[in-house]
């Protein structure tokens, strides 16, 4: 796939937040072949871009501020073209920002909310005109964004309004669940999965799906690498082979092998 600026409203990056980096980057290089190439962020320490044959398909670090004692976890960045009306737009829509916006210095401005459900999410405005050698929608890489949710209208309403996205009823939901695929530029990027009485009270949240060529070569990797399988592999009707993760920190991931 070209390598380009994911347009506005997109998933445009993916970070790991975890309470061992090395030990992630290490799993992570295991399982699919990731290179990381560190950099120094002076107090924050250090954060490495993870990159598999053909470029990059995010980063990991260590945790944020005022989340000691949190498990590990992936975040999604939202591509936007004015981080600072994201978040009014958003707040006003009833999300909650967390702080103020940031500054990356030569990278772009970002901010942390959590969507009227709960869910964590980032937005992101790029200071340059290209995001280098981002890439997502192929092997080891991002190939679709989840959000597991209470109420599929309301997030359909928020997310809609908030970065532009249209919608369709997948016809590839199982029986008794719904699941809305959103859109940007005609382009679909993921999902909004209704939540069942079965998922308790977990927390609403985001989920990321990478693509891997064999699911059971990938598994086989899995306990070796130091971590574990929380949901075996079963079949998705229409999508493939699905399974989920969680690295030795406690970091999940979906892993998915298209159907032909």
């Amino acid at each position: 796939m070209p390598h380009h600026a994911p347009p506005v409203g997109a998933p445009c990056w993916f970070e790991l937040s975890s309470t061992d980096p090395a030990r992630s980057q290490a799993f992570l290089h295991a399982v699919f072949g990731w290179e990381a190439e560190s950099m120094d962020v002076g107090d924050a320490g250090s954060y490495a871009f993870l990159r598999n044959a053909n470029g990059t398909v995010g980063a990991v670090g260590g945790m944020p501020p005022g989340t000691e004692g949190a498990p590990s976890y992936w975040g999604v960045y939202f591509a936007s073209a004015n981080v600072d009306a994201s978040v009014a737009a958003a707040a006003s829509a009833g999300a909650s920002p967390f702080g103020e916006p940031f500054d990356v210095p030569g990278h772009g401005r970002g901010a942390v909310l959590a969507d009227p459900g709960g869910a964590m999410f980032n937005v992101w405005q790029s200071a340059a005109m290209d995001s280098g050698d981002f890439t997502m929608f192929e092997d080891f890489s991002v190939g679709w964004v989840e959000l597991a949710t209470r109420d599929v209208d309301r997030a359909k309403r928020f997310y809609g309004d908030l970065h532009g996205w249209t919608f369709s009823e997948s016809t590839n939901a199982p029986p008794g669940t719904r699941y809305a695929e959103y859109a940007v530029g005609g382009t679909r990027y993921g999902g909004l999965l209704q939540m069942t009485a079965e998922w308790g009270d977990l927390p609403e949240h985001w989920s990321l799906y990478v693509i891997v060529p064999d699911l059971d070569v990938a598994l086989s990797a899995i306990d070796v690498a130091g971590g574990r399988i929380t949901v075996p592999a079963f079949d998705a009707p229409g999508v493939g082979r699905i399974a989920r993760i969680d690295d030795p920190t406690g970091a999940g991931l979906y892993l998915v092998e298209l159907a032909a």
